[in-house]
């Protein structure tokens, strides 16, 4: 998997804003690329959270909405799965701390 499930939970754990937007960005394609087919609600979730980063214009409310959103997502997606639910959650969590 081009993912890392373990890397990203680890990267969320360590606070949104100490990863750099150069690697949160790449981080992002990986996961759009992997999830693309698979879950495409989540792709295109992935997709409007880099074009926001990408643009430099995103405010802290913007970003906050969208991982909120995106987090919704991936715990209702990963329902059973323990990994999925705590990225779920990490996401929420990091809206939530910039909103």
């Amino acid at each position: 998997m081009a993912a890392d499930l373990n890397g990203t939970i680890s990267a969320l754990k360590s606070g949104i804003t100490s990863i750099p937007a150069d690697a949160a960005v790449s981080n992002i394609e990986s996961w759009e690329n992997e999830l693309k087919d698979a879950a495409p609600e989540i792709a295109s979730a992935l997709a409007q959270l880099k074009t926001a980063l990408l643009n430099s214009s995103a405010t802290p409310d913007s970003l906050s909405q969208l991982l909120n959103s995106l987090g919704e997502k991936t715990l209702s997606a990963g329902a059973g799965n323990a990994q999925a639910e705590e990225l779920g959650s990490l996401l929420k969590q990091a809206g939530s701390s910039l909103g």
